[in-house]
Parts: C-alpha cells; structure tokens; sequence
C-alpha cells in the first residue's frame, strides 16, 4: 500500500472506528441546524484533505467550503460560464466573505486552502524580478492570478488586460476592499459599477482624458476576505442591503464562536496537500484563456437539473410571497435573487472540479447533471439561511454606533439640531461645532437610512 493509500484509509476509517454516539452528535448537528455548511458536497477525493483541515487546524466548515469554492473559482476564472435554457451565459465569479471573532480561523483558512495559487503567483512575480530592466518593464506582462493592493484605475488598465483569464483580491479584512472604493474619484459610485460588472461578467469601459478609452469585454475578479462579528454593520452602510450590492457577498459563518485550536503536532502529508494542489493546477493550466475576446466555453444544465433548480426557486418564493412584513420581503427576495445565480455558478464549478479528479476533458460544451445540481443547492442553501442570519443580527443589534443612535433618538423627540449640538458638545453653542454636528447628521442619514427613517421631516 502506497503512502497516500494509507492515508486514505486512515481518513476513512474514522468513520469507521466513530462510536454511535459520535455519529448520531455529527447527525444531529447537521439537523439542528442550517448554518452547517454541506462539505460531503464535495467531490469524494478532496474529503480526506477536507477532514484534516477540521479535525487537526479546527478551521469552521463554513470557512473551508467557501475557500475552496473561492479558489476553485480563480483557477476556472473566465475560462468557462453557465447557462440554462433562457438567459445568457453567467460568469463563475465569487465576492467571499468569512464573518469570525480574531483567531477563528480565517486567514488560516485562506492561507492553507489557497496555498496552490500563492505558488503560481510566486513564480509570476519570480519571472518579473528576473525579466527586463525596471525602465523597459512598460512592455513586459504584469502577470497576476493573487493581488492584494491597487487602484481601480491600475487594475482595469494594466493587470486586466494582461490576465483575461481574472484575478482573485486577497483582503485579510473584507472592509480594506470596501473602504478603498472611490477613493481616487469624486464621483461617488464609479468603483461600485466597476465591482458590479465584474461580478455579472458583463463588459466594462471608460473614457480617460484625450479620448484614452479603454474595454474589458469579459472582467473576472474574485474578491475573499475575513470580517469580525463587531463591524460587519459597516458592511450595510449606505443602503448596501436594499441596492443588493452586499449581498453579492457570500457570507460564511462559523458553527461556534470561538478560537480556532490547531493541533500543533500535527503536519499536514504532502500527498493530501498534493490532491488539491494538483487539481487546481490542473484547472488554472489547463483552461487557458489568451485574451479578453475570446469566447468561453459553456456548463449547460440538463433538463433534469433544470427542473431540480426551478422547483428549488419555487420552494423558496412561495415562503418569501407568504411573509407579512414587507421590510422581510425585500430582504429575503433581494437575497433569494443573489444566491439562485450563486447555486448556478456552483454547479457549473462543482462539475468542472468533478471533471478535473475523473480525469475527464474539458470540452467546449459541458453538461451539468442532476445529482450535481443537487449538491450546488444544498450550498445554495447555506449561503442563503447565513446571510439573513447576518442581516437580522445586524439589523437587530448592530445598525449603527451609539452615537448615531443617541442623536437619531433626539431627532424623533423633536429636538432641534441646535440643541443636539449643546448635548452632544459639552453645551457648546459656537458655530463652528453646530456645523460640525449639522455635516455629521446629514453623513449618518446617508449611511443609516434605516435609523433615520421614523424622524419627523
């Protein structure tokens, strides 16, 4: 027996060797809740490296499940998109977010399960150190599949152009991503539609000074970051919830709120490691895309997992056209319509992973079966219950800091800004902190429409 062999069985023998007692508490675990995420959904030959990073780097199961879609995603990139019978053809893409306390988990996480692509960015940047002269690099291809910092403005006209197959953002903290949109631009919203069309896929372009246009036919760009429990709020400033723009975010949740406790004895074998590196090798090489025109090729549901997602969908509006509340309605409808497109796009790259371990061809047309389908919704299922998880803790117990909520309650009671700005500033009444507070309200209606909606006009 070959060392991964044994190791193979190892990991499948503590199933074996569990007691009833520790299947039924993992069984009833998963019935308890929706907040589980489903790793069994993905393909048998990735599980044994999947067992490790739970039981011996205790990362959550949420934050593996989305790494890895995240990473299986890059490595597809724009190589391929999905289609049903009507519609056009839907990017891959992914916006990841992991919501954890510090040390749960989420760069670790990150680091671990996208270790195969830092390894391709490694030797990217490796090439250029050792390609022409800094002053003659203005011709030289700005490789790239991993970035962690630049301007809108440097990634759309030089990074892009050169990578038409996409690129993943790498944020530690998902709000460096959010904070720094529109930052060199007075106009605000200009990033936004940026972020917008690179998640849909759709061609994206601009006019610089002297008629400088440039295209991106077919942007790809990932985005992954971690966030903590405290300040996930920021992350629905500005009305974020209601345009949708925020919930193009998967959000992964952990089971327990808690410090992550590797076991520090443990080394992960290079045969499992290899399992997944080699497979996201395989899909970044071996899907190439030469440049920004070119046609990608196609994921098409079968008739049967079109049936299986139309009456997944029919399920789900049926209880969101039953809620009472309309504020729910549009929560959860904005949602439902964010996570159907996710539970296409997961098919589309479950199939493609499943592919790559079968050692089957990539061809130009590739169908997505039932059972498939039916493994991307139990996904979409996850991502849907978490982010109304959020929201409604967000929208309970975190819609804005105190001081916002202190000065929206004096507003309801009829004080005057005037007299907002006596309390709020040691009873000043100079002018100059009476603007100060008059900027500040008008900043907080715009950021927190929510808490600011029942004052008197």
């Amino acid at each position: 027996m070959s060392t991964l062999e044994q190791i193979l069985a190892e990991q499948k023998n503590k199933l074996a060797t569990a007691s009833n007692g520790e299947l039924n508490e993992e069984l009833n675990k998963r019935e308890r809740s929706n907040l589980i995420f489903p790793l069994d959904a993905f393909h048998p030959k990735i599980k044994p490296f999947i067992e490790v990073l739970v039981n011996e780097f205790d990362i959550p199961r949420s934050f593996i499940g989305l790494c890895l879609l995240s990473v299986y995603s890059t490595s597809i990139g724009a190589s391929y998109r999905v289609v049903s019978k009507i519609g056009n053809p839907i990017s891959l893409a992914i916006w990841a977010c992991m919501e954890g306390i510090s040390s749960s988990g989420k760069s670790y996480a990150i680091d671990v399960i996208s270790d195969p692509l830092y390894q391709i960015q490694k030797l990217y940047d490796q090439e250029w150190e050792n390609g022409q002269e800094a002053e003659e690099r203005v011709n030289q291809e700005l490789k790239t599949v991993v970035y962690r910092d630049s301007h809108i403005s440097t990634l759309v006209r030089y990074v892009m152009p050169d990578n038409p197959k996409g690129v993943v953002k790498h944020s530690d903290e998902i709000m460096e991503w959010l904070n720094g949109m529109n930052q060199l631009s007075r106009k605000e919203g200009t990033d936004e539609q940026f972020w917008l069309s690179t998640w849909s896929g759709r061609a994206y372009s601009g006019i610089r000074s002297r008629k400088d246009k440039f295209v991106l036919p077919s942007p790809f760009v990932n985005v992954i970051g971690g966030i903590q429990p405290t300040i996930t709020y920021k992350l629905f400033a500005k009305d974020r919830d209601t345009t949708g723009f925020i919930f193009r975010l998967l959000f992964a949740v952990p089971e327990e709120v808690r410090v992550a406790s590797p076991n520090l004895n443990y080394t992960m074998p290079d045969e499992l490691m290899k399992i997944h590196a080699k497979c996201i090798h395989s899909l970044y090489t071996g899907l190439p895309v030469y440049e920004s025109y070119e046609e990608p090729k196609i994921c098409k549901l079968d008739s049967n997992a079109i049936r299986e997602f139309n009456e997944w969908i029919k399920i789900k509006t049926h209880k969101i056209n039953r809620m009472e509340d309309i504020r729910d309605k549009e929560i959860h409808s904005g949602v439902l319509g964010k996570v159907k497109e996710y539970a296409l796009r997961f098919s589309a790259i479950l199939t493609l992973v499943d592919r790559t371990f079968e050692h089957q061809d990539y061809d130009d047309e590739v169908n997505v079966p039932q059972h498939v389908m039916n493994r991307a919704l139990r996904m979409a299922d996850y991502f849907y219950e978490s982010a109304i998880a959020v929201y409604d803790r967000v929208n309970t117990t975190m819609t804005a800091p105190v001081e916002v909520l202190r000065v929206a309650a004096m507003m309801r009671l009829g004080y005057s800004q005037y007299k907002i700005t006596e309390i709020e500033y040691n009873g000043s009444k100079e002018r100059a902190d009476y603007l100060k507070m008059n900027r500040k309200i008008k900043k907080w209606i715009k950021d927190y429409p929510k808490v600011f909606n029942a004052v008197p006009k």
